[in-house]
């Protein structure tokens, strides 16, 4: 028949193309920074998927793929990439372990240490919104995500940008002294009129 030798070259051309994985080299060297054994890699990243409801069940096996060029499926490589920010102490992403990007674990509740780094936040969440909807039906709603933002911030370098005012000279936050005393009421009045005490009935 005229089609036959045609659809055999085609399966062989398939059976002899070349894999297109290649060594993760960048996720080897962040196992080797934090200090990572395989196993301990796979049990975090199944601890942290069961703190979003999430049974999975990962090993030392599935770590050996990821390093092979593998790329897992889903929101994992975002759990995995949370995994290390803990560990690191650095905001990481699917990106900076060679892996491909998904929707994010923690959506709109990153932390932005800049304010370029909020808008890219806020535009990310309303490119979603705005989309189908598929990527946010992903997400999975857990209260353990606002420690995250919570976490960052307390860890995190104050913003020049927003940590005082320029040099303006006004002060803000402890720099502008206590408040005032509770029953003092008119203790910040600058008009001239005299200061009342309370009178205690």
């Amino acid at each position: 028949m005229p089609g036959r030798p045609r659809r055999q070259e085609t399966v062989q051309l398939m059976s002899e193309r070349p894999s297109q994985r290649t060594p993760n080299r960048r996720l080897a060297s962040l196992i080797a920074e934090a200090g990572f054994s395989h196993a301990g890699l796979a049990r975090r990243v199944d601890q942290l998927g069961l703190e979003h409801g999430l049974d999975l069940r990962y090993d030392k096996t599935s770590v050996t793929r990821w390093l092979r060029g593998q790329q897992p499926r889903g929101t994992t490589p975002a759990l995995i990439a949370e995994v290390f920010t803990r560990r690191l102490g650095r905001r990481l992403s699917a990106q900076d372990l060679g892996l491909d990007a998904c929707a994010p674990v923690y959506a709109g509740l990153e932390f932005a240490a800049t304010p370029a780094e909020a808008v890219d936040i806020v535009s990310g969440l309303w490119r979603k919104d705005s989309g189908t909807h598929t990527e946010l039906r992903k997400i999975a709603f857990t209260p353990a995500g606002l420690v995250v933002p919570s976490r960052d911030w307390l860890i995190g370098r104050a913003d020049e940008w927003v940590a005082r005012d320029g040099g303006s000279g006004r002060r803000t936050g402890r720099e502008a002294g206590a408040a005032p005393a509770p029953g003092r009421a008119d203790s910040g009045r600058t008009d001239g009129a005299p200061r009342t005490e309370p009178r205690n009935l």
